[in-house]
């Protein structure tokens, strides 16, 4: 019965991550200023969505293949703190660098 329960858990944590990206993503296509074209910039929004899809499909496996208590809130915290680094630190100073 403990199984179900943490599967469940493991399930809704990861669910409200992907509604993160989603969300995330949506507000970075929806573009409510005058438009303007930046190419360089479309490819960094590819690459970061692709980067919080590919670290969230990571840690959704290792989450269900360890079945461990801690890992989903371990975890998830890691998954913010990796993205709010890579959102606020990588790519400016890609960007800069491109």
């Amino acid at each position: 019965m403990n199984n179900h329960y943490y599967n469940i858990f493991v399930h809704v944590v990861n669910l409200i991550l992907l509604g993160a990206i989603g969300i995330l993503a949506f507000f970075s296509v929806v573009n409510i200023s005058p438009p303007v074209h930046d190419p360089i910039s479309d490819i960094f929004k590819l690459g970061l969505f692709g980067f919080l899809l590919v670290m969230w499909a990571v840690n959704y496996w290792f989450q269900y293949k360890k079945q461990k208590w801690i890992l989903p809130i371990g975890g998830t915290i890691l998954y913010i703190a990796i993205a709010l680094f890579v959102m606020g630190v990588v790519m400016p100073f890609l960007r800069e660098f491109v």
